[in-house]
């Protein structure tokens, strides 16, 4: 890629786990009305006034040019992601107790967070603003790991090496230490990576 055309970008992507299984096994007025309020809350929950490049069923595809934010604010965005989905859990809970019980009482979705850094082009495709690159593709890619969690939130190397205080980030929210992992793509190689299991 020409470094010349290329922007720095911080890319946020929160997404549904077992959302396949959800949406094929719950009755689909419900799963339909549970994803939609679930992707409206967590687009609003943008506390880094992020851009939304893209919302894929069940992935929200936020990304941010220029600086990295800080690494405290991207865990407060982190958490609300995390709290928000927690939100809409509990609403149905309350307006419609039974179909909570048959399709969400156990944990049936989770949410992951997939974090990342690159340098990236930015085009404008019929009057769309599209991300072009190898690392969009990765992203993408990164959804489906070997990470067996319903919710957690993955940090890419190439997000940590650019990180001025890489301590701070085993200090967020006192969460549990991170763990290390990698996963095998084609045409990418292996891509190693750090995680936060979410309770």
């Amino acid at each position: 890629m020409d470094n010349k055309s290329t922007v720095p970008v911080f890319f946020f992507i929160p997404d549904l786990t077992d959302f396949t299984k959800f949406m094929t096994s719950t009755e689909p007025i419900f799963a339909n009305k549970v994803i939609t309020v679930m992707l409206n809350k967590m687009a609003g929950a943008n506390i880094l006034t992020m851009n939304i490049a893209e919302i894929e069923g069940d992935a929200i595809f936020f990304y941010r040019k220029g600086r990295l934010p800080a690494v405290n604010k991207v865990a407060q965005q982190s958490k609300l992601i995390f709290e928000t989905f927690n939100e809409v859990i509990a609403t149905f809970k309350e307006s419609d107790p039974e179909n909570h019980e048959k399709y969400l009482s156990k944990d049936q979705l989770g949410v992951k967070i997939i974090i990342h850094h690159a340098y990236i082009n930015i085009a404008k495709i019929n009057g769309k603003v599209k991300l072009l690159g190898e690392d969009v593709i990765l992203v993408h890619k990164l959804l489906k790991n070997s990470i067996n969690l319903a919710c957690y939130i993955l940090l890419t190397d190439s997000y940590l090496e650019k990180l001025r205080n890489k301590k701070a980030v085993k200090n967020w929210f006192n969460w549990e230490t991170l763990k290390r992992g990698k996963d095998k793509y084609e045409h990418f190689g292996v891509t190693y990576y750090s995680y936060i299991p979410l309770a």
